[in-house]
């Protein structure tokens, strides 16, 4: 069994429970329509969270925003394969 690793961001890791919920909603939907809207409100999320990384040019920012950006590009293939 993985042992669970704590997320190093702190805002990366108050958002971490949302991104969660969402992918679940995502995984559940059986439909590409019917993941749209989750697909989406992942888009709305990760753009909240990249923009509280404005400040920082740290390397951990810089990973954030990497995950952040991977996490969005699932959501824009999703969404292009909505009927």
């Amino acid at each position: 069994m993985e042992e669970s690793q704590e997320i190093p961001c702190p805002i990366c890791r108050r958002a971490n429970p949302d991104f969660e919920a969402i992918t679940q909603k995502i995984n559940q939907a059986k439909t590409p329509a019917e993941k749209a809207p989750h697909a989406r409100e992942l888009i709305e999320k990760v753009g909240a969270v990249l923009n509280e990384h404005q400040t920082s040019g740290s390397v951990l920012t810089e990973a954030c925003r990497t995950v952040l950006g991977l996490r969005r590009q699932t959501a824009e293939l999703i969404l292009k394969f909505q009927w």
